[in-house]
């Protein structure tokens, strides 16, 4: 017998292909994109119908499996028209195809989803059509409606098979993501979905789509198929971790819960259908065809773990063989959530490791920088990362697209930085068994102006991804005994690297002040005090500004100057309505100049530097006006104690507090002789502890450690 089937390399498509030629079948094999093998033909969407015939042309049967089953990147409209014309149109069209060639049967496999929407507690039977689905669903059923028609008209024998969710051997999708968390021994919040459910193994599959193929009594039926025995989640999953050798960590959430969660995310469908009993009554194939399945639930499970585990132990070797042998194909991830990070923060230290032979994967949300370094060769990949905290649908987004990512590149090491993106990048190189996770904490998002209950909810994000955690570095001393102090991770895997500059990039040079000057049409005479930051109201810009105008009213020769931007994935406030205010009162004394990229010249200009912050973690534009013999006053926080000596470098003052800002501020204005020695301070300073190169070597020299001990 000669059977086409389409979709052959996929997921059931490669399983039944090898079990028919086992069997004597004439296999003849349909993908998309020719893969190399034999006996292969390339059929679309957009083939047209003389090659679809020629494809069918010979054959005795054709199981249609080929589908669109998830199209989460496109828009409601375009996702609906995907599934027409590929579930739809491309099913019709084929059959159509193989009817006029003379296929004696076409076998389409559809979904048991096609009645999703049932009477609860009832057994799924072929009689609970319906059509209160989503696209993937409804177009399956529009494709049967369409085969049933055609049969009606032509007289060809249709057979339509529906299966629930399928496992075994290179399974793929949300089973396999199932296998991945429980072999990592995550928790699931699974305990109270107790509702059952049928699955079905993949060599049960196979076998009952060889039975449609061939059977007489098949001819124009519809049958749903599945194991023995109906499951629950908690079951499958405690018996997928014993297979495994795994210990089960489940707890339970409120069912309204997770049905808000998934309704948040677009998936209320995937949610019901966990919640709600889902059991497929499948005596109709068997009454009719006799077939039973073959293989017991338990077979199947051993089966599908066995695999998986094999899967994983080939990948740690090959991971241990290619250190061992080629230390250049050491391949890191360097993560954060925004390009400006990449471009400002990280650029020395992927130059470093560059340096060192390893392969240094560049990920974060697009933008100008990114297509810079792009530009300049380095390797890219663009991952869309909130940071809104909130945001849950765009991170699990983000989860599930460096899942991916991680699971293609198959790096060795993943570093993460910035809060947002280091939470999420450990979620997914867990989950894609990266064996070496680090997290540079510049700045712990949880500091002392928070209420208690977001700080306790932040700590408590941080204690969970330490878990899972290699190695911690933070910028400011302070962050690391924090660090310890909240159990957020054991004291031998964290250290304090400090921040730091390319000090040559960096050289006071006085003979260019009037000239800095001149171009920002200051009077060299004038007293400039300057910030550089981005334009939000967490940097403590409104008080600056209030002080600005306070000071503007009693020193004429005063002028400020503001250096950066507002980035347009910033949710902290922006600061424009103040910024405008403040320029209608001191005019061409407030200078705005937006982002620069040498800001060096803009440090020349100035004679004080003021970053009055709420929170910071150990701020760089804190050093780079210390290099260029600033005096600085900022606020009294974590990180900015660390750098700032008080009455030495500069002065700190409290968060929010215009007032004492303004008599800092003034303190040094009227007194010039303290402001120039406060400033070479503040340079001898920086130039002792705020090398780049010193933090650069150290973090190089303990990833080197931890990947040798892998």
């Amino acid at each position: 017998m000669k059977i086409l089937i389409t979709g052959a390399n996929g997921f059931i498509g490669d399983h039944l292909c090898r079990f028919l030629s086992k069997e004597s079948y004439d296999v003849r094999r349909s993908v998309r994109v020719h893969d190399g093998l034999p006996n292969t033909v390339v059929l679309t969407e957009s083939s047209p119908k003389t090659v679809l015939a020629s494809a069918c042309a010979g054959m005795d049967c054709v199981i249609h499996l080929a589908a669109i089953a998830h199209t989460v990147i496109k828009s409601n409209r375009e996702s609906k028209n995907h599934y027409q014309r590929v579930n739809i149109d491309f099913t019709r069209q084929l059959a159509e195809a193989a009817q006029e060639v003379g296929v004696s049967r076409f076998v389409f496999v559809s979904t048991v989803n096609v009645c999703y929407e049932m009477i609860k507690g009832e057994v799924l039977c072929e009689t609970h059509v319906n059509d209160s689905v989503n696209h993937y669903s409804f177009s399956k059923l529009m494709a049967e409606q369409e085969l049933r028609s055609l049969e009606k008209r032509t007289g060809f024998d249709i057979v339509i098979v529906r299966p629930p969710l399928i496992y075994g051997p290179n399974v793929r999708s949300n089973f396999l993501l199932l296998l991945l968390f429980l072999y990592r021994g995550l928790p699931l919040p699974i305990s109270w979905l107790t509702s059952r459910r049928s699955f079905m193994y993949i060599e049960n599959f196979t076998s009952s789509l060889v039975a449609c193929a061939i059977h007489p009594r098949a001819a124009g039926e519809s049958f749903f198929v599945c194991d023995e025995n109906s499951v629950t989640l908690p079951q499958i999953a405690a018996d997928l971790s014993r297979s495994m050798c795994k210990r089960l960590v489940i707890f339970p959430i409120p069912k309204s819960i997770l049905v808000f969660i998934f309704f948040m995310i677009g998936r209320r469908f995937q949610i019901n259908s966990l919640i709600n009993p889902f059991e497929v009554d499948s005596s109709k194939i068997r009454d009719r065809l006799g077939w039973f399945p073959p293989y017991s639930y338990e077979h199947g499970i051993k089966a599908t773990t066995d695999w998986y585990l094999g899967k994983y132990q080939r990948r740690n070797l090959t991971i241990k063989h290619d250190r061992t042998q080629v230390a250049r194909k050491i391949k890191i991830c360097q993560l954060c959530a925004v390009d400006f990070t990449m471009q400002h923060l990280l650029l020395p230290l992927i130059e470093a490791m560059l340096e060192k032979g390893w392969m240094v994967t560049l990920v974060c949300s697009d933008g100008t920088f990114l297509k810079n370094l792009r530009s300049q060769g380095y390797d890219t990949r663009v991952i869309s990362i909130s940071r809104n905290f909130f945001s849950l649908y765009s991170h699990i987004r983000a989860i599930w697209d460096l899942y991916w990512l991680f699971r293609d590149q198959r790096f060795d090491v993943l570093h993460v930085h910035t809060p947002i993106a280091a939470v999420l990048g450990r979620i997914a190189g867990l989950m894609a068994g990266i064996p070496l996770i680090i997290y540079t904490a510049h700045g712990f998002y949880f500091h002392d102006e928070m209420s208690w209950w977001k700080r306790k909810i932040f700590i408590f994000l941080e204690q969970l991804s330490g878990l899972k955690t290699d190695y911690i570095f933070t910028q400011s001393s302070e962050d690391a005994r924090t660090a310890i102090t909240e159990r957020i991770i054991n004291p031998e895997k964290i250290m304090a690297i400090g921040n730091g500059v390319n000090t040559g990039s960096f050289v006071p040079d006085c003979a260019k002040r009037a000239l800095r000057r001149f171009a920002l049409q200051i009077p060299n005479e004038a007293f400039v005090i300057g910030v550089v930051a981005r334009l939000v109201k967490e940097k403590g810009l409104e008080e600056l500004l209030e002080a600005a105008i306070k000071l503007g009213s009693h020193y004429p020769n005063v002028n400020f100057l503001f250096v950066g931007e507002r980035l347009s994935s910033d949710h902290s406030l922006s600061i424009e309505n103040k910024i405008r205010h403040a320029q209608s009162i001191l005019g061409n004394r407030l200078h705005i100049v937006g982002y620069r990229s040498d800001v060096t010249t803009f440090l020349e200009a100035m004679d004080l530097f003021c970053l009055p912050s709420y929170r910071e973690g150990m701020p760089r534009s804190i050093i780079e006006a210390m290099m260029m013999e600033l005096p600085v006053v900022a606020t009294n926080i974590r990180g900015v104690r660390e750098e700032v000596v008080q009455g030495e470098t500069g002065l700190l003052v409290p968060t929010r507090d215009v007032v004492a800002l303004t008599q800092a501020l003034e303190t040094l204005i009227i007194d010039p002789e303290r402001c120039k020695k406060m400033g070479q301070a503040g340079r001898l300073r920086a130039l002792k502890l705020y090398d780049e190169k010193f933090m650069i070597t150290k973090q190089i020299e303990v990833i080197r450690k931890l990947i040798e001990s892998i």
